[in-house]
């Protein structure tokens, strides 16, 4: 049975109506604090900012900065080395080495190597050596074939030069080829002729086409 006492109390106790507006009310009285810290803050940072910011502006015009270099996509796709060396031996065990001022060599063709300036050095059956350089060649590894193009010469240590526009070379055999005019001079005089091939490194050089020789004064003299 209630009393009196018990009636009033039911009738001042909050309800949760009240219950929600009071807590609204707190956290909007949060809010308007945070507020009133942060906003003058900013004020004075944006103040300060339109303060400095003719001095900054100066000092981003005043730099300068380095122009960089353009980068071609092609060289970019391809591996460059440079002063390359190749070495091996051909069938005989004969040793030879390929070197270069630079090479470059694409992904697509691992066994094709440009060449700039290349120069092959061969050991001859006798232990002489020739020398064969170019402007640019193409080397192929696995296959040890030399392709040499652009005023190719070839130097044999018993004082013969022969010159050509270009010159296949087979490391692995000994041999090279020409079908390009040949000109050169040695021990036996002056020669040209229509294209060459070489056997043995050099051992044998046999002139093909239209030939034409002219021995020194050495070779014509008899005894």
């Amino acid at each position: 049975m209630k009393t009196r006492l018990d009636a009033s109390f039911a009738e001042v106790r909050p309800s949760p109506e009240s219950d929600r507006r009071a807590a609204a009310l707190r956290r909007y009285s949060r809010f308007v604090g945070i507020a009133k810290r942060i906003l003058p803050a900013t004020a004075l940072a944006l103040l300060m900012l339109v303060a400095v910011w003719p001095r900054i502006q100066g000092a981003i015009d005043g730099m300068h900065f380095a122009r960089l270099p353009k980068i071609d996509v092609s060289q970019a796709r391809q591996v460059r080395m440079v002063d390359p060396r190749y070495t091996g031996t051909d069938r005989n065990n004969r040793p030879f080495v390929v070197t270069a001022d630079a090479a470059s060599q694409t992904p697509k063709a691992d066994d094709a190597i440009s060449l700039d300036a290349p120069k092959a050095d061969l050991a001859t059956v006798g232990g002489n050596w020739d020398e064969l350089t170019a402007y640019v060649g193409l080397y192929q590894p696995q296959a040890q074939q030399l392709d040499l193009f652009g005023n190719v010469e070839l130097y044999q240590d018993k004082g013969n030069a022969l010159r050509s526009d270009s010159v296949t070379i087979n490391m692995a055999q000994g041999t090279a080829i020409s079908h390009d005019p040949v000109e050169g001079d040695g021990t036996f005089g002056h020669i040209k002729a229509q294209g060459l091939r070489v056997l043995d490194r050099g051992e044998t050089i046999i002139f093909t086409g239209h030939a034409a020789l002219d021995l020194n004064s050495r070779t014509k003299a008899t005894p």
